[in-house]
């Protein structure tokens, strides 16, 4: 039902609403997947859903298409070095340049299916000095509302969970059968919802932050979209708050507003 032409109108829709580049390559295994959503709301021709699609005719078209094409894999503690800097070096900098009382905002952006946000309150937990300091406030969010929704179940497999140390595995998570569920307590640390990052404004309501983890990401836009999300980035952040990019990306490659800075051979961004 999908001619490649066809995938490359779609591909410009899509790339226009979220900032996500496409590429030609993605349309043999896309194609089975869209075609099956496409029978699954109704349509029987591209043409008329595309036409629905491009003019909003159908919202829960609009976010299962997004879901359908975003990629969600990670795990708990990836890219840990990062976590570690955070928790021992980065947020007692960044205290420095705060008022007792602050909350101290950290924003995971995307946040999948809950890994990383998690990651960030167990680490936390386990160093124990900052939290008894700070009050911490942790936000994850995600173009897919599928894996938001899996974030706030915190059902995980055993291959997501395999690197988390042993003690906090046994503290605050249950073992049922094959799956691992995140207590409550934790679940209710993290407030997960549903956002795009190209939506400049609604990312704005969602206040300042002290930190910005946005890992692996930015890798699926082209440079004019990276620009602007690395920008309303730095217009969330408060005065010397930082942002973590994954290891293969660089913000000075993106925007020069940024001041580049290490903890150990961490690099991370601040807003000086």
């Amino acid at each position: 039902m999908i001619s490649v032409n066809d995938f490359k109108k779609l591909c410009d829709v899509i790339y226009r609403r979220s900032g996500i580049s496409l590429d030609i390559k993605r349309y043999t295994p896309l194609k089975p997947k869209i075609e099956k959503l496409m029978q699954e709301f109704g349509y029987n021709d591209f043409r008329s859903f595309f036409h629905d699609y491009r003019f909003d005719k159908n919202k829960d078209l609009k976010q299962e298409l997004l879901n359908l094409i975003t990629i969600n894999e990670t795990y708990f503690y990836r890219e840990n070095y990062q976590f570690e800097a955070l928790v021992n070096d980065v947020l007692y900098k960044i205290a420095k340049n705060r008022n007792k009382g602050d909350i101290i905002r950290i924003l995971c952006a995307p946040s999948s299916t809950g890994e990383e946000p998690y990651s960030v309150v167990l680490s936390l937990i386990d160093e124990g000095n900052f939290i008894n300091e700070w009050d911490v406030e942790v936000v994850g969010i995600d173009i897919d509302s599928n894996v938001i929704e899996k974030a706030k179940k915190g059902i995980y497999s055993k291959r997501s969970i395999q690197y988390i140390p042993k003690h906090l595995l046994e503290q605050f998570f249950i073992k049922k059968g094959e799956t691992y569920e995140i207590a409550d307590m934790l679940k209710n640390v993290v407030d997960f919802k549903v956002m795009n990052v190209m939506d400049k404004f609604a990312m704005k309501k969602l206040g300042k932050f002290d930190v910005i983890f946005s890992r692996n990401m930015l890798i699926y836009f082209d440079d004019e979209s990276r620009r602007k999300v690395a920008l309303t980035f730095y217009e969330m952040l408060k005065p010397k708050g930082v942002v973590f990019l994954g290891h293969a990306e660089s913000m000075s490659r993106i925007v020069s507003v940024y001041k580049t800075a290490t903890s150990g051979k961490v690099i991370y961004y601040v807003k000086d």
